[in-house]
C-alpha cells in the first residue's frame, strides 16, 4: 500500500536538490557482525560468512577487509559474478590498495583470460600498499603466468588467433593514432533480475514515453489491490533536457516524499543508506516500525534513472536481506 502510494507521490513531484542524511554507523554492531562472518569464513562455511559479511558492510559499508572477504567468500561458493563485482567495489572505494587487484587476477587466471589477469596482477605490483616480500612474489608469479599463457595458446589455436586479433587492433590503433570509440548501447528501460519464476509473477506492467514501471508480486497474491506480503517494482524515468535531476536529488526527493507520508500519519520512518558510488545507490528503509520495509538500488545513467525495490510487509531476515541485495548487484540494465 505504502508503495503503491510513494510511486503516485513521487511522479508527481518536482526534483529538487537537499542534503543527503546518512544513519551513522555503529562500530560496535559492525565488530560483532564481522567477526561472525570470520569465524563462518575460517570454518569454511561460506554461506553464513556471505552472510554476515554482508551485515556488516551494511554498518560500515567502507571497510575494505569486509570487502574482500566477502568477495573471496562468493569465489568459493562459484558465484563468480558476484565475487568480481565486490572485488571491484573494493577497487572502486581503495584503488591504492593492492589485495583486490590480485583477487581479480586470479579470477580472471582460473577462467584462462590470461591478458585481463595479467593487467591486474601488474597493476598490483606497481603499487605502494604492497610490500616488498610481495612484489618479488608476483613479479616471479607473473613470469610463470605468461608461461601458461604461452602453452595455452598452443595448445588452442583458436584463443591464439584472437589474442593475435586483438594485437593487430592494438598496434594500428597506436601507430595511427585512432582512438575506437565503442558503441553506446541503446536504452530501453528494462532490467533483468534474477527472480524464481516459479515464486514471482508480473502484476504490472506501465510504460509511456517518459516513464516506464513493473511490478513482480508472489504468485497467489493480488498484487492489484494492494494485497501484498512482498513486491518488486522496477521503475525507469527518461532524462531529458526538459527533466534533469541527479542521482542524490533523485534519491532525496524519493525518501523525502516517503518522510512526508510518514509525518502526515504520524508514523515512524527509518532509512539508511548502505553503499553509495558516483553512479548507483543502495539503501534500505522502515515505515511504521517495520511494519513495511524496503531495499533498493538506484541506478543513474545519462540518459535515465532505474530503481529497482524489494518491500515486504514486516522486516527482513538476515537471509532475505543477503539475498536480495545479492539479485540487487547483479541486477543489469538491457
Amino acid at each position: 500500500m505504502l508503495l503503491k502510494r510513494i510511486s503516485k507521490f513521487f511522479i508527481c513531484t518536482i526534483i529538487t536538490a537537499s542534503i543527503i542524511v546518512q544513519c551513522g554507523c555503529s562500530a560496535l554492531n559492525f565488530r560483532y557482525e564481522y567477526d561472525r562472518g570470520m569465524k563462518a569464513y575460517n570454518e569454511k562455511n561460506y554461506d553464513e560468512a556471505v552472510i554476515y559479511f554482508n551485515n556488516a558492510l551494511n554498518y560500515k559499508p567502507d571497510s575494505y577487509s569486509a570487502l574482500c572477504l566477502l568477495g573471496t567468500s562468493y569465489a568459493y561458493k562459484k558465484e563468480t559474478q558476484l565475487a568480481e563485482k565486490t572485488f571491484q567495489d573494493a577497487i572502486r572505494l581503495f584503488p591504492n590498495q593492492w589485495n583486490a587487484y590480485v583477487l581479480l587476477g586470479d579470477i580472471k587466471r582460473n577462467q584462462k583470460d590470461y591478458e585481463v589477469a595479467i593487467d591486474y596482477y601488474e597493476t598490483a605490483v606497481t603499487l605502494e600498499s604492497m610490500g616488498g616480500k610481495e612484489k618479488i612474489y608476483y613479479k616471479k608469479l607473473l613470469k610463470q603466468i605468461r608461461e601458461e599463457q604461452a602453452a595455452y595458446a598452443m595448445s588452442n589455436p583458436l584463443a591464439d588467433q584472437q589474442s593475435r586479433e586483438n594485437l593487430k587492433s592494438e598496434i594500428v590503433n597506436t601507430y595511427t593514432n585512432k582512438k575506437v570509440k565503442p558503441e553506446e548501447p541503446a536504452q530501453t528501460g528494462e532490467v533483468f533480475l534474477t527472480l524464481d519464476s516459479k515464486k514471482w509473477g508480473k502484476a504490472l506492467e506501465q510504460k509511456d514515453e517518459k516513464s516506464k514501471i513493473v511490478e513482480y508480486g508472489l504468485k497467489g497474491e493480488d498484487v492489484k489491490n494492494f494485497k501484498w506480503t512482498q513486491l518488486v517494482t522496477i521503475q525507469y524515468f527518461i532524462l531529458t533536457d526538459n527533466f534533469k535531476t541527479t542521482l542524490n536529488e533523485y534519491y532525496n526527493t524519493h525518501i523525502g516524499a516517503i518522510d512526508a507520508i510518514a509525518k502526515n500519519s504520524n508514523k515512524t520512518f527509518e532509512k539508511k543508506i548502505i553503499h553509495q558510488t558516483n553512479n548507483e545507490i543502495f539503501y534500505e528503509w522502515k515505515f511504521d516500525n517495520a511494519k513495511e520495509t524496503e531495499i533498493a538500488r538506484i541506478i543513474y545513467t545519462p540518459k535515465g534513472i532505474y530503481h529497482i525495490h524489494f518491500a515486504k510487509k514486516g522486516q527482513f531476515t538476515n537471509e532475505e536481506k543477503a539475498k536480495y541485495m545479492d539479485i540487487l548487484k547483479t541486477a543489469s540494465l538491457k
